[in-house]
């Protein structure tokens, strides 16, 4: 069983860069200690930011490890740009099914928070057929144009005006 919060420490940031999910450890380019320790210090400020305007949710798993990240800063009047980072247990217990339908369900809520408002999320995967079909599922448009180099972008649309 897993469990939502709100309350994300760096050392909760840390124990998902040390132990990442298989597509984490891809996207944020985990394979040396200096990606981790630049990946670290861009999640602590990103999380910082999302307390002066966005959102940031952690899910633990039943021993306290942490499970995931999910967080969404505004950068504009009506944009916002999410993040996503998870740990090895994604694996675990259906863990990744269930946090992706609890992940469309926050996006729903927060499209009453942030009325008219459109959120950004760049990714990148080895496995993009999955990659696609994922973040559709979670709510997300493939939008090609705003694609930087091998990173992928998509967009989430307040369902609120």
């Amino acid at each position: 069983m897993s469990k939502l919060l709100e309350t994300i420490t760096s050392k909760d940031i840390s124990y998902i860069l040390n132990n990442p999910w298989k597509f984490t450890h891809y996207e944020w380019k985990l394979h040396n200690e200096h990606n981790k320790k630049s990946s670290l210090d861009h999640l602590i400020e990103q999380v910082e930011l999302t307390r002066n305007g966005g959102y940031s949710k952690i899910w633990k798993i039943e021993n306290n490890l942490p499970l995931a990240i999910l967080g969404a800063i505004i950068v504009s009047d009506k944009k916002l740009e999410g993040f996503f980072v998870a740990s090895k247990h994604m694996e675990e217990e259906n863990y990744a099914l269930k946090v992706s339908f609890e992940m469309r369900k926050i996006f729903e809520e927060q499209s009453n928070n942030y009325k008219g408002c459109t959120l950004g999320l760049y990714s990148e995967s080895k496995h993009i057929d999955n990659q696609l079909s994922w973040l559709r599922f979670i709510g997300f448009k493939y939008m090609p144009d705003g694609n930087r180099g091998n990173t992928r972008y998509f967009e989430y649309v307040s369902r609120v005006s």
